[in-house]
C-alpha cells in the first residue's frame, strides 16, 4: 500500500514537471512572436517620422520658394510703381540756351525750322542786326533732340535748365473741378425746386459765383496742361565780333562819334531849355497880365518931357 501511495507521488511530479516546461516554452514562443511584431511597429514609426520629415522638407522648401516668389513680385511690383508714378508726373521744363554764330538771323530761321519739325512753334521773336532772341515752346516729348539740334548751329555759351514738379496742383485743380461741378448741380436742383422770389434770386447769386469760380478753374488747368505738354526753350542767338571788326569799330570813334555826341548834347539843351519855358510860361502869361495895364496907368499919370520944359521956359505974367 504504501509502495502505490508512493509510486502515485513520483508519476505526479513527473508530470508537473513536464507542465512546466511545457509552459516555459510556450512563454518563450510567445515572447519570440510579439518581438517581432513590436520591432515591426517601431519601424513603421520611424518610416512615418522619415516621411514626415521628408514632407516637412518640402513642404519648408515650397514655402520658400512661394516667399522668395512673393518678394520678387512685390519688388517688381514697386519698381514698376515708381516707373508709372515717373511718367504720369506733371513736370515744366525751361531751358534757357546763349550760342554764339556767324548770322544770327539764318541761326533764328534754322532754330524755328527745328522747332516746327518737333511739332511746336515759335511763341516770340526779336530781332536785332548783330541778335536775335526766340522763345519756342516744344513738346516735352522732343525738347531733348529739339535742344541738341539748336545746340548745333554754334558755339553754346551758356545753357540752364529748370524743372518744376506740378502734380499736386494738377491733381487739387482737377479734385476742385469735379467738387465744383457737383456743387453747381445741386444748386441747380435747389433752383428748380425754388417757388419764392427772393430763394431764386439768392440761389441764381450763388449758382453765378459758383460758375465763375469753375470758369477760373478751368482756365488755371488749361494753363497747367499747356506747360506740362510744352516745354519753353529761350534761345539768343548773338554773332562773334572778330579782331577786324573790333579795331573798324575804334577808328571810327573819332569825328563821327564826336559830333554825333555833340549833337545829342546841343538837342538836350533846347529840350531842357524848352520844358523850362514850357514850365514858365503860366507865369509870364500872368503877370503880363497884371503888368501891362499898371505900366500904361503909370505912364498916363507921368507928364511928358517937353511940357515941363515949356512950363518952365514960360514967363511968369
Amino acid at each position: 500500500m504504501k509502495r502505490r501511495t508512493a509510486a502515485a507521488y513520483a508519476a505526479a511530479a513527473t508530470l508537473l514537471t513536464l507542465t512546466a516546461c511545457s509552459s516555459g516554452n510556450d512563454d518563450e514562443g510567445a515572447a519570440g512572436d510579439s518581438a517581432p511584431a513590436a520591432e515591426a511597429p517601431a519601424q513603421g514609426s520611424v518610416e512615418q517620422e522619415s516621411d514626415a520629415a521628408a514632407e516637412d522638407d518640402s513642404a519648408g522648401s515650397g514655402d520658400a520658394a512661394r516667399s522668395n516668389a512673393d518678394s520678387s513680385d512685390s519688388a517688381g511690383g514697386v519698381i514698376t510703381q515708381i516707373q508709372n508714378d515717373a511718367i504720369n508726373r506733371n513736370i515744366i521744363y525751361t531751358v534757357d540756351l546763349r550760342i554764339d554764330t556767324e548770322d544770327a538771323a539764318r541761326a533764328a530761321d534754322e532754330a524755328a525750322k527745328i522747332a516746327r519739325t518737333a511739332g511746336g512753334f515759335v511763341a516770340e521773336e526779336n530781332t536785332t542786326p548783330r541778335t536775335s532772341s526766340l522763345t519756342l515752346r516744344i513738346p516735352t516729348d522732343e525738347y531733348n533732340d529739339a535742344v541738341r539740334d539748336l545746340q548745333e548751329l554754334g558755339d553754346v555759351v551758356d545753357r540752364g535748365t529748370t524743372t518744376q514738379d506740378v502734380t499736386q496742383q494738377v491733381v487739387d485743380t482737377e479734385s476742385r473741378i469735379d467738387s465744383q461741378r457737383q456743387s453747381i448741380a445741386r444748386i441747380r436742383e435747389l433752383l428748380d425746386e425754388a417757388t419764392d422770389l427772393s430763394d431764386v434770386i439768392s440761389i441764381e447769386s450763388e449758382l453765378a459765383s459758383r460758375e465763375a469760380d469753375l470758369d477760373s478753374l478751368l482756365s488755371q488747368q488749361e494753363r497747367l496742361s499747356d506747360l506740362t505738354s510744352l516745354a519753353t526753350v529761350n534761345v539768343t542767338f548773338a554773332e562773334e565780333r572778330d579782331d577786324e571788326d573790333e579795331e573798324e569799330d575804334g577808328e571810327t570813334f573819332g569825328f563821327a562819334s564826336g559830333l554825333s555826341g555833340g549833337w545829342d548834347a546841343f538837342t538836350t539843351t533846347l529840350s531842357v531849355a524848352a520844358g523850362v519855358l514850357a514850365a514858365m510860361l503860366p507865369f509870364l502869361v500872368l503877370l503880363a497880365l497884371l503888368g501891362v495895364p499898371v505900366w500904361i496907368w503909370h505912364r498916363r499919370r507921368r507928364p511928358t518931357p517937353s511940357a515941363a520944359g515949356d512950363a518952365a521956359l514960360s514967363p511968369p505974367a
